[in-house]
């Protein structure tokens, strides 16, 4: 099956992948024991804690991880995908593509470990995590504060690839 971008979905165990997540992932090893960990962690914070605030906490992770690694310098969107690519592939976080729409910014991110690092079940609260790290690095090349990044469902995404959103508040029913 080919993808309006051009790319084509490979299927792993019967659940169709993305290619560039197939490719990604076949490149990278990846420790156990941390996905281990992660994934008690996740399960056990999910039964003590809201998920909006489970949300909110990897949100706030992700904002962390960005003032990490800064996106300096960076002048138009192709210079920012680029940065992100290169920075996700460090930190071993996934791939990314910019599509611009109409009033907004839309970041589509695959191959997040989150699923591998959370569970299954951290579907709902783990993608705060990206939500919190391009609302950063947007932060930090001059957003104003009532513009933020939001996960937008898109059935129409393979699997392990979700689309952010960059907007205005207001966007989002805020």
């Amino acid at each position: 099956m080919e993808n309006p971008d051009g790319s084509s979905n490979c299927t792993v165990k019967g659940v169709p992948v993305d290619e560039r997540s197939f490719t990604y992932l076949m490149q990278l090893p990846r420790t156990t024991a941390a996905a281990l960990t992660l994934r008690a962690l996740g399960g056990e914070l999910a039964e003590q804690v809201p998920v909006p605030q489970l949300r909110a906490l990897l949100y706030r992770v992700g904002r962390s991880i960005a003032r990490e690694h800064a996106a300096d310098g960076i002048k138009t969107l192709a210079e920012f995908e680029g940065f992100a690519s290169r920075r996700l592939a460090d930190l071993d976080l996934g791939w990314m593509q910019v599509e611009e729409v109409s009033g907004a910014v839309d970041f589509l991110h695959g191959a997040a470990p989150l699923k591998a690092w959370f569970g299954a079940a951290a579907a709902e609260w783990s993608a705060g995590l990206l939500e919190g790290l391009y609302a950063e690095w947007m932060t930090q090349l001059g957003a104003d504060e009532r513009l933020d990044v939001r996960e937008i469902e898109d059935q129409t995404l393979a699997s392990g690839v979700v689309r952010l959103r960059f907007a205005h508040e207001s966007s989002f029913g805020v």
